[in-house]
């Protein structure tokens, strides 16, 4: 029994590190495409830099959200992980 228990600790660790260590990765993506939309429609209106900076705020917003999505996950499980 105690070796299944030390198994599920190494897969949940396991997991929380690949969930949290795409933190980063999500949020680069998601201002990397807010720019290039805002670039984009920049170029198609004749509107620089308009575009680019409202869309690049959408894309920081959008990573924000995550970051604050995954830190209320974490603290959920934390609490779980307490009650135990």
């Amino acid at each position: 029994m105690g070796v299944l228990m030390v198994q599920d600790g190494k897969k949940q660790t396991f997991a929380s590190l690949l969930t949290y260590g795409t933190l980063g990765i999500e949020m680069g993506v998601s201002l990397a495409i807010g720019l290039a939309i805002g670039y984009y429609l920049d170029r198609y209106f004749k509107t620089s830099p308009v575009f680019t900076l409202i869309f690049m705020i959408f894309g920081l917003i959008a990573g924000m959200k995550r970051l604050y999505v995954l830190w209320k996950k974490m603290e959920r499980d934390d609490e779980r992980d307490h009650d135990r």
